[in-house]
């Protein structure tokens, strides 16, 4: 009987655990806005000479367009892309 706890209680563990390192924290707040066009930012790109921040539509029309995603990987040297997070 209290094995059967005591393996009850390590079962839930584990499942918090899961579930903790499955939510990822958003960084980006809505007070960081788009250099583009003002909306919300969901990327934000590192650079030597600074940051850029990008809305996903922006985001999206840099990477989709050849001569922009090499110009963006050229200057970048990290991305934060929280694109999932959009609603």
């Amino acid at each position: 009987m209290v094995a059967d706890f005591i393996q009850q209680i390590a079962e839930r563990s584990e499942m918090t655990e899961e579930l903790i390192e499955d939510k990822k924290e958003q960084i980006l707040k809505v007070a960081d806005r788009c250099d583009r066009c003002d909306a919300q930012a969901f990327v934000l790109v590192k650079g030597m000479t600074g940051e850029l921040l990008f809305c996903g539509h922006h985001y999206n029309k840099i990477i989709n367009d050849p001569e922009g995603a090499k110009k963006l990987n050229e200057f970048a040297y990290q991305v934060l892309d929280e694109r999932e997070f959009i609603k």
